[in-house]
């Protein structure tokens, strides 16, 4: 697990919601990435899941994930 994933699952293990809320009003998702980080973060379903339930293959939900914890990584404290 690299230093970015670390650091957001750090981040979320202590975040509320309203924390959840602010960083989601200073990032933009697509609509198709916020579903991920929705079925991701906050219902803690896993990427064969994910993938099936949108109909694309494991290797899109992956790299979605990856743009996403750019995103989120650029906006929460250290």
């Amino acid at each position: 697990m690299n230093a970015t994933v670390r650091k957001i699952n750090k981040w979320f293990r202590d975040a509320t919601r309203a924390d959840v809320n602010e960083l989601l009003s200073k990032i933009i998702l697509t609509e198709r990435q916020r579903r991920i980080f929705e079925m991701f973060y906050l219902h803690g379903m896993n990427i064969g899941f994910i993938a099936d339930d949108l109909y694309v293959c494991q290797r899109v939900i992956s790299e979605e994930l990856t743009e996403i914890r750019c995103k989120i990584s650029a906006v929460i404290p250290q």
